[in-house]
């Protein structure tokens, strides 16, 4: 007798499409990390005077706090795309927009790998941000709609795996490409990645969920059995069915659940407490400080080394590569942590590690501890991996109703991306301003999300979104408590919660 599907884990063709669809966000880790180490060389001629190489510069010259604004212009393009990218996911598929989608980061290659300005470069930061944005809030829905909830344990964290492997050969590659003009070289190349995955990504399946909602069932079916070779999928194809019937009867009240209607409150189910949880969590993840260590990391250990920017690799340069390698392979072992410790746990876990971690890096920094800043920042990259990471770009997915899932995910991406560029703005002059005491700063922010997820987060590892949803669709509330516990029977069908005292 075949097994459930329901119980399953990871299997080979789950792990395969969400890696394949993950592909657009190794694109946005590149584009994250690749302005990191040429960085200097670009806007300060590190190099040497400026020279030309045919029609094209060396360097732009520009001071840091515009600077800052062409690296953060990155994020106000995901932004955009990620808003864009939602409607459009909707209607036709999140297939259609994680093989098309990452075709825009061309037009945006071909932009920065030829600029000769700050506005063109600027314009192309736009466009490779706007395809980031709009694959990575269909990757989070993706990734949520085709496993199981063992196996979402697992592979939630697929779009922050993909990131740092992006971030970690961006910084590898810039070692040998950041001079004038090979630094050209290195934004051409997010081109050949969305080319890349525009070939690629097709002969994975549609969203089961999906092919459900819009009437599909029989394609759901054979992308059921797909994704869960050898196994029975009729119980689970029948709950994505009834839980879709249930959804549309009380989508009649909202017959369209889009951004709008999910900020105004106009939803079927009370989803309030999701919405600030998730939005929380994506301002926390950006204000804990962790885009301040990838886009400035090489600045930050250049005034620990002190190195010459002109001898490139600098010790900075190769430290700074070296930590988005600790990152790729502490993201994985988050990933695994994932399957074993709660949501509310690793992310308590990793915020108040962080905020220890912030005040020994600026004590280090105020002492001239040298060895102390670089071993923080080092383990600051590894906890931030075990949840602040990954788990909040899963959250949307594992507490939202299939209806408004591509939404929430959408406000979640949108918030993460708008901080994102405050952080790549900021933090510059902001280092400049308070000198040694900068990271005393976020060692402030991780702190107050601590205290947020002990009260307010959810757990819902190992749940359908359904049951999360019946639980804590009840207005914005304190988690703790026995009334708000959740206990699945072994078919995941049956959810008790205790009534309110």
């Amino acid at each position: 007798m075949s097994v459930d599907s329901r119980t399953l884990s990871v299997t080979k063709y789950q792990c395969f499409c969400a890696m394949m669809a993950a592909l657009g966000s190794v694109n946005f880790g590149w584009n994250i990390g690749v302005i990191n180490i040429p960085g200097d060389v670009i806007s300060n001629c590190m190099t040497g005077e400026k020279h030309y190489n045919g029609p094209f510069p060396s360097c732009i010259p520009t001071e840091s706090t515009i600077w800052g604004v062409a690296v953060g212009c990155f994020a106000i393009g995901a932004l955009i795309g990620t808003i864009a990218g939602n409607p459009i996911s909707d209607r036709y598929g999140r297939k259609f927009v994680l093989t098309w989608g990452p075709l825009l980061a061309l037009v945006g290659g071909v932009l920065l790998s030829t600029t000769t300005s700050l506005g063109q470069l600027i314009v192309g930061r736009l466009f490779v941000g706007f395809a980031a944005g709009f694959c990575n809030g269909a990757l989070s829905v993706y990734v949520g709609e085709i496993t199981t909830p063992k196996a979402r344990d697992i592979l939630g964290g697929t779009l922050q795996l993909a990131t740092n492997v992006g971030i970690l050969l961006a910084n590898a590659v810039s070692l040998g490409l950041a001079k004038p003009p090979l630094w050209r070289i290195l934004f051409g190349i997010t081109g050949v990645i969305g080319v890349a995955t525009t070939l690629l990504f097709p002969i994975c399946v549609e969203s089961p969920k999906w092919l459900v909602s819009r009437g599909r069932v029989e394609e759901a079916r054979a992308a059921l059995i797909k994704l869960r070779k050898g196994a029975d999928i009729e119980q689970e194809l029948q709950d994505m069915v009834d839980d879709d019937a249930k959804a549309q009867a009380r989508a009649e009240e909202a017959p369209k659940v889009n951004v709008m209607d999910l900020i105004l409150g106009r939803t079927p189910d009370n989803l309030r407490h999701q919405f600030i949880v998730v939005c929380m969590l994506m301002f926390f993840q950006q204000m804990s400080g962790i885009n301040a260590v990838i886009f400035y990391s090489t600045q930050i250990f250049n005034r620990t080394t002190k190195d010459d920017p002109s001898q490139i690799p600098t010790t900075a340069q190769i430290l700074s590569c070296v930590i988005s390698i600790v990152a790729a392979i502490f993201t994985f072992v988050g990933m695994l942590l994932g399957a074993r410790f709660g949501r509310r746990t690793l992310m308590l876990l990793s915020h108040g590690t962080m905020a220890l971690f912030s005040m020994l890096m600026a004590v280090g920094s105020i002492k001239g501890i040298d060895v102390l800043v670089i071993t923080m920042v080092f383990l600051y990259n590894v906890f931030f991996n075990f949840g602040v990471g990954p788990l909040p770009w899963a959250a949307a997915a594992e507490m939202t109703p299939a209806y408004a899932m591509s939404a929430m995910a959408a406000v979640g991406c949108a918030v993460n991306y708008l901080f994102t560029f405050a952080i790549g703005v900021y933090f510059s002059p902001m280092q400049e301003a308070m000198g040694d005491y900068t990271f005393f700063f976020f060692m402030g922010f991780n702190i107050a999300a601590f205290v947020f997820c002990f009260f307010f987060l959810p757990e819902t590892k190992g749940l359908k979104a359904e049951d999360v949803v019946a639980v804590h669709s009840v207005g914005f509330h304190c988690v703790l408590g026995s009334r708000y516990q959740i206990r699945a029977s072994k078919d995941n069908d049956d959810i008790s919660k205790t009534e309110y005292a």
